[in-house]
């Protein structure tokens, strides 16, 4: 048995899921805006534990790179090369607005993935069927011509967009899914985990507390 786990605390969630190829064994997801240190080392040991598996049934790691919740997007990057070192796994990187973008309702749409970067900016990129751009901070004043094709916005801040492409329908995502993290995490061009913050943070993070990967309930 070779499994996927998938991670994201990108945002205001902390979601964790392992599947077996596009079967999905056992899945968690908790809306939180804060806390996902404390509970992501729990979330996947419970997890492991409901599928019957451990650790060393891993074959592929895919985590999310943000942009997103700098504290958050540490949590999950930390606990995911940790659990890839003691294991011999490089774990994959997923940007969260692309994760978002390939929900399954949304592959055949010409669709603009966006994120609240908070004052004023907002985190969006562009994806069609033939291409995906980079991702953007925008504002209110920002020009929005290039994105006059699109036909659906999705994402967490999709709504501050509505007005400037009356145009395009509203899917509501405030976060991921664990379908589309585990598709992408064996899509080719994954292998970057180089985290996408769009602006610097206001904060250090403090390295208190830091998640004991492969000790505890999480053995091999």
């Amino acid at each position: 048995m070779t499994l996927t786990l998938v991670i994201d605390t990108s945002l205001n969630a902390c979601s964790a899921a392992l599947f077996d190829g596009d079967r999905a064994l056992a899945q968690s997801v908790e809306a939180m805006a804060r806390g996902h240190q404390e509970r992501l080392g729990v979330m996947v040991a419970d997890l492991f534990e409901t599928a019957g598996a451990a650790p060393r049934d891993l074959g592929h790691i895919g985590v999310t790179l943000g942009p997103g919740s700098f504290t958050g997007l540490r949590v999950g990057l930390s606990f995911a090369k940790g659990l890839g070192a003691g294991l011999g796994l490089a774990p994959m990187g997923i940007g969260t607005l692309e994760a978002l973008a390939c929900h399954a309702d949304l592959m055949g749409e010409a669709r603009l993935s966006v994120i609240d970067g908070g004052r004023g900016q907002i985190y969006a990129q562009l994806f069609t069927l033939e291409s995906h751009g980079a991702p953007l901070s925008l504002n209110a004043e920002s020009d929005f011509a290039p994105f006059e094709s699109v036909s659906v916005l999705t994402g967490p801040g999709a709504s501050l967009l509505a007005a400037h492409l009356p145009g395009a329908s509203i899917y509501p995502q405030d976060w991921p899914t664990t379908g589309a993290l585990n598709r992408l995490t064996h899509s080719s061009g994954h292998d970057n985990l180089t985290p996408i913050y769009m602006r610097e943070a206001d904060a250090k993070v403090s390295t208190r507390g830091v998640i004991s990967l492969l000790g505890g309930a999480l053995t091999a």
